[in-house]
């Protein structure tokens, strides 16, 4: 949840189970942990993390076999002191 306006002091900087009520046209009340808040603010906007629903609707892309071949070859030349000089001068450095 966002608010417009500066967080009060003793705000924690994540709440759970917690409940916003409008008091009036610029005050929000937010209640967690057995204690209360009040926030003056034009306007207050809720955001959500959508994340672990977004990935079980739409599957990561597998990569294709020769990605996987080509990054383990770069990968293992530049662990060596020889593939680390190699890669530079294809690289032009």
């Amino acid at each position: 949840m966002e608010f417009r306006t500066a967080a009060p002091e003793d705000l924690p900087e994540a709440l759970e189970e917690l409940t916003v009520d409008k008091l009036d046209a610029s005050h929000y009340r937010i209640t967690a942990q057995g204690r209360d808040w009040i926030v003056a603010a034009a306007s207050c906007h809720v955001h959500r993390d959508v994340a672990a629903a977004f990935y079980r609707a739409i599957p990561p892309r597998r990569v294709p076999w020769s990605k996987r071949v080509l990054w383990r070859l770069l990968l293992a030349a530049a662990g060596t002191s020889a593939g680390k000089w190699l890669l530079l001068r294809v690289r032009g450095g």
